[in-house]
């Protein structure tokens, strides 16, 4: 079976790949795309990271887009960011030229085709296509899939960490049915998630450290 061709493979449907899509269809409406995305929705960080008070580092008149100006409190919740750009996915059309649950694996180029190869594989374990390899060509890949490993947050090894009989959380990984009422909770690092994430559990927590 003959493989689907395209001018341009966005990878990733995050904040840089939707950006990219509007910018291409915008600038060079001629030219033929589609965006994979190996997660189930667009939004990248801010579908996968879901724990308590997630929310943006950065002002959104700085972070948002230039072609739809961002007209709410600067620093936004990650509610209001999947909002704003499945309102950008709709004004845009881009739905159609958008495919989730598909993971790129491998591209190689060829000089004398001058074009992409790209590999992929259906990840929607709940679909029948579950597994199936797909094969696109591309004359170009522009890649946004940003720098987390969405489906595994990172975690350094500890001695005697598999010892700790309490429950070890990771914000990438939030469970949605996590208590912490009345719990003594130590937050390891204190960085932009840190910084959002603690006074969001403290007054639940007996404590947190």
């Amino acid at each position: 079976m003959q493989s689907e061709h395209f001018d341009v493979l966005i990878v990733g449907a995050g904040i840089s790949g939707i950006g990219g899509a509007v910018h291409l269809r915008q600038e060079q409406p001629d030219k033929s795309f589609l965006v994979v995305d190996a997660l189930d929705s667009f939004g990248g960080t801010w579908w996968t990271h879901r724990y308590p008070g997630v929310r943006s580092d950065s002002d959104l008149f700085t972070f948002g887009y230039k072609f739809k100006p961002w007209r709410k409190a600067p620093i936004a919740s990650a509610e209001e960011i999947l909002t704003y750009m499945g309102e950008v996915i709709e004004e845009n059309d881009l739905a159609p030229r958008i495919r989730y649950n598909t993971r790129v694996e491998s591209a190689s180029w060829s000089t004398d085709d001058r074009r992409w190869t790209i590999e992929m594989d259906r990840t929607d374990a709940a679909s029948p296509d579950a597994g199936e390899s797909v094969t696109v060509t591309a004359n170009f890949v522009y890649m946004c899939q940003g720098y987390y490993k969405h489906n595994a947050g990172y975690t350094p090894e500890w001695t005697g960490c598999a010892d700790f009989q309490g429950e070890v959380l990771h914000p990438q990984e939030w469970p949605e049915d996590v208590n912490l009422a009345g719990k003594r909770v130590v937050v390891i690092g204190s960085g932009a998630t840190a910084a959002t994430l603690i006074p969001n559990i403290a007054y639940d927590c007996a404590h947190v450290t």
